[in-house]
């Protein structure tokens, strides 16, 4: 009967470490940020983050070229569309009997981020006029309905309007000097949408809070169109890609 072999002495008297690992593969490469696709060998920096060339490509050209004119009609589509709803919005919830003006600060998002996808993501002051400029028409609108019924409950069938025949604009016009023009349909539309134009001001002058809100709202809209800018540094060669570094562009901006 034979003896069990026993096993060499030198791997019985080997140690376990568990200080220190051992890698058997190499740590994956860093991948892209657009296209998630690991970087082979060279990438840049655009704006802290890593890309590929061929979407560094793509994202640098998504801010140059293209039409201008083309550009501009789409962003006011998509935010006079945007400021539609904003406004279809404020009007349902104030038929439930609730006031919320902090929906007009939502409104401002609305518009604001409508506006800069129909940029295609350029930004810039002017898109941030016409994105503040439809919120305010948005705000506008949304209280029109209060400044209609308003108007109709202070005027009723008939609306006096001064017209002085002599007098000075200090003296009260006197009986004849008043006329009385109908309250048709298309007159008090006409003058609650003159009147709607100046509510957020004047809405804003008698309630402090409802101004800064109007004013929160405009911010979000100008806040979201601000000016995209790349900042594009590389290309960059990955440390075990190759021996030698490819040479290093100096970082410049694009935007």
């Amino acid at each position: 009967m034979t003896d069990p072999v026993s096993p060499p002495a030198s791997d019985a008297a080997a140690p376990l470490q568990f200080d220190q690992a051992d890698y058997t593969e190499p740590p994956p490469a860093p991948r892209c940020t657009a296209c998630e696709r690991p970087i082979a060998s060279t990438y840049y920096e655009v704006n802290s983050h890593l890309l590929c060339p061929s979407c560094r490509e793509s994202v640098e050209a998504s801010l140059t070229g293209g039409s201008k004119s083309k550009r501009f009609l789409k962003a006011s589509l998509f935010g006079f569309g945007a400021a539609v709803a904003g406004a279809l919005v404020y009007f349902l919830v104030s038929l439930t009997g609730y006031n919320i003006g902090l929906i007009a600060v939502l409104v401002g998002w609305m518009v604001g981020t409508a506006v800069f996808k129909g940029s295609e993501g350029r930004g810039g002051w002017f898109y941030q006029l016409v994105a503040v400029v439809l919120t305010y028409l948005s705000v506008a609108a949304s209280l029109a309905p209060d400044v209609y019924k308003g108007f109709q409950e202070q005027y009723g069938e008939s609306a006096q309007v001064a017209a002085p025949t002599g007098g000075t604009v200090a003296e009260a016009p006197d009986a004849e000097e008043v006329a009385e023009v109908p309250n048709t349909p298309g007159a008090a539309v006409f003058i609650t949408g003159m009147i709607s134009l100046a509510a957020p001001v004047l809405v804003g002058m008698e309630s402090p809070l409802s101004g800064l809100i109007y004013g929160f709202a405009l911010y979000e809209a100008w806040r979201r169109n601000k000016k995209a800018v790349l900042n594009i540094a590389g290309p960059f060669k990955l440390a075990d890609a190759s021996g030698a570094e490819a040479p290093v562009e100096q970082e410049r901006s694009v935007g």
